[in-house]
């Protein structure tokens, strides 16, 4: 089975270059300014060039006003959608763009919130929660986890080389999506880091 692959919080051109040439699906680049790894609407303008259309550009979001979403999505051609924050789901379908829908595993009422977004292009089950919205590095518990959904579930928090083998094992994913786990430092990937994720997917 090929499963999705998206290395998320992006911060420089090199990193951009490099990635567009790896086996992965998606490059996923943060406007949280809660996020170290937040980048400009310039950034983004100038990073749509490095793009083919085999890698999708993901742009996050965590409640952002519908024209900052608008005016970033602009810059590129395919663009996925991802929204982190509180948004419902009529405002994360107004955009007519296929769209990730973030759930934090934090929340009691995750279940309920996965059935809601029932027109979404994946969920993303991550570990953070209202103060962080991801990146933080930790894992939630894969075997203590249940939903019953027909959309697609990605996986993210605290994965990483050496346990997204027994990840997908445990929780049968539609695909993975992974941040600080690859890193050097805060928004600085680790390239071989990243080559030896994508092998073990």
């Amino acid at each position: 089975m090929q499963y999705f692959i998206k290395i998320c919080g992006v911060t420089n051109f090199e990193d951009i270059e490099e990635l567009c040439k790896m086996n992965i699906d998606s490059i996923g680049f943060n406007r949280d300014k809660n996020s170290p790894r937040f980048v400009s609407l310039d950034f983004l303008k100038s990073a749509s060039k490095y793009f083919n259309n085999k890698i999708s550009p993901v742009i996050v979001f965590v409640n952002e006003s519908s024209e900052e979403v608008k005016k970033a999505a602009s810059f590129f051609k395919n663009p996925i959608l991802q929204f982190h924050g509180d948004e419902s789901k009529n405002f994360c379908s107004s955009f007519n763009l296929p769209y990730i829908k973030a759930i934090s595993m934090q929340d009691d009422d995750y279940l309920s919130k996965i059935d809601e977004f029932k027109d979404a292009f994946a969920i993303l089950l991550d570990s953070g929660d209202k103060k962080i919205r991801g990146g933080t590095g930790k894992t939630f518990d894969w075997l203590n986890t249940s939903y019953e959904t027909i959309k697609p579930i990605m996986i993210a928090g605290g994965l990483n080389c050496d346990n997204v083998e027994d990840a997908i094992k445990v929780f049968l994913p539609y695909g993975v999506d992974v941040s600080s786990g690859v890193e050097s430092d805060d928004g600085k990937k680790n390239l071989n880091l990243i080559r030896e994720f994508i092998k073990k997917v």
